[in-house]
């Protein structure tokens, strides 16, 4: 499912303390990927999250040094898309999240005036997140997962 926020519809809430996240965390990063999902992330390496840093905005939540959640954009004219979002399990439902969303969604509207996001439509949990923060469902797409070669 496509998600779509116009400026003026966001309602940001930032409880938790966010970082920008460079190369040095891109091991760490790669971890909570494919933990949140290893059938679709599961083969995201260091070396490529490193690669492609320089078109792209990574911030986390971290506790005691280690990181709990991540979200990545990217930025066009037109729209700011928030690409990746994936917290550690252990960390789950405390609002990291919600804060991330939030975060992106201010730094992107103040470059455009629209933010997209891609979830999956059984994906309950994180669509109240992205509604909370106000998304709006745009389109739904039929999404086929299919083995790499």
């Amino acid at each position: 499912m496509l998600m779509v926020l116009h400026k003026g519809e966001e309602r940001l809430q930032t409880s938790h303390p966010i970082v920008k996240l460079d190369a040095s965390d891109a091991e760490q990063i790669a971890a909570i990927m494919k933990k949140a999902d290893p059938e679709f992330w599961g083969e995201a390496t260091a070396d490529q999250i490193t690669e492609g840093m320089s078109s792209v905005n990574w911030v986390g939540i971290e506790l005691d040094g280690e990181l709990a959640s991540i979200c990545r954009t990217r930025l066009t004219e037109e729209v700011g898309h928030i690409v990746t979002v994936a917290t550690h399990e252990a960390h789950r439902n405390k609002g990291y999240v919600t804060s991330l969303v939030s975060h992106s969604v201010k730094s992107i509207l103040k470059k455009t005036s629209i933010a997209i996001i891609y979830v999956l439509s059984n994906n309950q949990p994180a669509i109240r997140v992205y509604k909370k923060v106000g998304f709006k469902p745009y389109k739904t797409y039929y999404f086929i997962r299919g083995k790499r070669r």
